[in-house]
């Protein structure tokens, strides 16, 4: 089996049988390697030796990657006859129908006619021996096959022939012992007569025969054509049906968007109204913010005077404490000064009531020496000038010392005094610590208070934004509304 696409191309293509693309496509298949419904359909076309559909031999050719032409897996031995045949019918050399018919018929191993036989030789011009040779030969048409064809010329009406009731001679050999009759030659013109016109009958019967075969060989074709129409027919008709149903489908959806864009522009109009109310809404909403917006920056303004303001009275207290702290410092470097000076006296002290103590124990000492000095008046008597003496001294001494005990007197009164002062200093500056304290106390919940107030103004101004944003984005959303409901 050839196909005309194929001869058509210019690369040479290979020669594959049916058993090796059989095999080549049942592989392909087991691999999974295309459309397997469409290998297995051409599949089953291949085994009942039917041709291929141009379509199926293409798509084969591209799984392949070869040009190729599917022949028999036994290819017959062409004669030369039928070659020469084809030659003629290739090179439009006589009536191609009738060439093609005997053709077929020589395939076929079939016998030609006498006619035929001799349409052959004029147009090869071959000698009656050599087509004896290469083509079955009949001389005699039996009179069963001609009254069969005259009848099928009847049913098809093709030429009306006056058919001669009288049984036709044949040619052919005679028996044995037959001689010719002796009858006068006008008999035997006539009888040969009669030969010449049923010779000519049957050339023509023969023609009309081939003409026969050539339509039925076209009938054929024409079937096979009207089959694939009809395939494709029943495609095409399948497709449209799936058309007309989506076609339906559409038309469904279409009258139910065009349901909805009613439905819609109801739902605009309300829209609009609705948009026109928000913003009329937003115009009063707009006017109050900017209104609590102009009255808030006011308070921020004084808010922020205040501040000012308070910082001011923060810093210069800060000067006053400063100067105060600075003051009392020097205070009581003064004060530790004369701490200094007093712990310095009390030492001196000290050593005096020492002093004191040790002359107290003298005068026990002399106490005793008096009790020794009854007895001993001599020796009083000489020491007594030593002692008046002494005890002059020594009320020298006591006056000194009361003097210096009123001194000191004098000076712890002062000291104490002064550490009074200073304890009613401490005390002031206790008082003037716990107001610094009050007053820090204080900044800290003003500044608290300013922060708490600018977080609250900072916290409406975003929700006044958020709020603006959300009022724009339903305006822009009812603009485009309202611009996609125009068209």
């Amino acid at each position: 089996m050839l196909f005309k696409s194929e001869l058509n191309k210019d690369d040479n293509p290979q020669y594959i049988t049916h058993i090796q693309i059989i095999k080549k496509i049942v592989s392909i298949i087991d691999a999974n390697d295309g459309d397997v419904g469409r290998l297995s359909y051409i599949l089953e076309f291949l085994k009942q030796n039917k041709p291929l559909y141009h379509s199926d031999h293409m798509y084969l050719e591209n799984k392949f990657n070869i040009l190729f032409m599917i022949i028999d897996d036994e290819k017959p031995k062409e004669n030369e006859l039928i070659s020469k045949i084809q030659k003629l019918i290739d090179s439009n050399n006589g009536d191609p129908g009738r060439l093609q018919h005997i053709c077929d018929m020589l395939s076929q191993n079939k016998p030609l006619y006498h006619s035929d036989q001799v349409y052959l030789e004029n147009k090869l011009g071959i000698n009656n021996t050599s087509l004896k040779n290469n083509i079955p030969h009949f001389d005699v048409c039996p009179e069963d096959k001609i009254k069969h064809m005259n009848k099928f010329e009847q049913k098809i009406t093709l030429t009306e022939v006056k058919h001669d009731p009288t049984p036709l001679k044949l040619r052919g050999l005679m028996p044995k012992d037959w001689h010719p009759p002796e009858n006068n030659s006008n008999e035997l013109t006539g009888i040969y007569e009669k030969i010449k016109t049923e010779e000519e009958l049957l050339d023509d019967r023969q023609k009309i025969y081939d003409e026969i075969n050539l339509q039925r060989s076209k009938l054929s074709h024409l079937i096979l054509n009207r089959k694939d129409y009809e395939k494709q027919v029943l495609l095409e008709k399948t497709l449209l049906e799936s058309q007309i149903t989506e076609e339906h489908i559409n038309i469904q959806t279409q009258t139910k968007i065009s349901e909805q864009i009613i439905s819609q522009k109801v739902e605009l109009e309300k829209v609009k109204f609705e948009r026109n109310e928000l913003m009329k809404k937003i115009t009063i909403e707009k006017d109050t913010i900017t209104k609590d917006l102009q009255y808030q920056k006011n308070q921020l303004t004084q808010t922020q005077l205040e501040q000012e303001e308070i910082e001011k009275q923060i810093k210069q207290e800060q000067i006053l404490l400063s100067k105060m702290i600075e003051e009392q410092k020097f205070n009581l470097l003064k004060q530790a000064q004369i701490a200094r000076e007093i712990r310095e006296k009390q030492t001196d002290l000290e050593k005096t009531k020492k002093e004191c103590d040790d002359i107290t124990s003298q005068v026990t000492q002399e106490k005793t020496k008096l009790d020794e000095s009854e007895k001993l008046k001599k020796l009083i008597k000489l020491q007594e000038n030593d002692l008046i003496k002494a005890k002059e001294e020594r009320l020298k001494i006591i006056e000194i010392i009361t003097k210096e005990k009123e001194n000191i007197f004098k000076k712890t009164k002062e000291e104490q005094d002064k550490l009074q002062i200073q304890g009613i200093l401490a005390k002031q500056l206790e008082n003037e610590k716990k107001t610094l304290e009050k007053i820090k106390q204080k900044r800290k919940k003003i500044e608290t208070q300013i922060k708490i107030k600018n977080q609250k103004l900072k916290i409406q101004q975003q929700k006044i934004k958020k709020q603006i944003l959300e009022k724009n984005k339903k305006l822009k959303s009812l603009s485009t509304k309202s611009v996609r409901s125009k068209p």
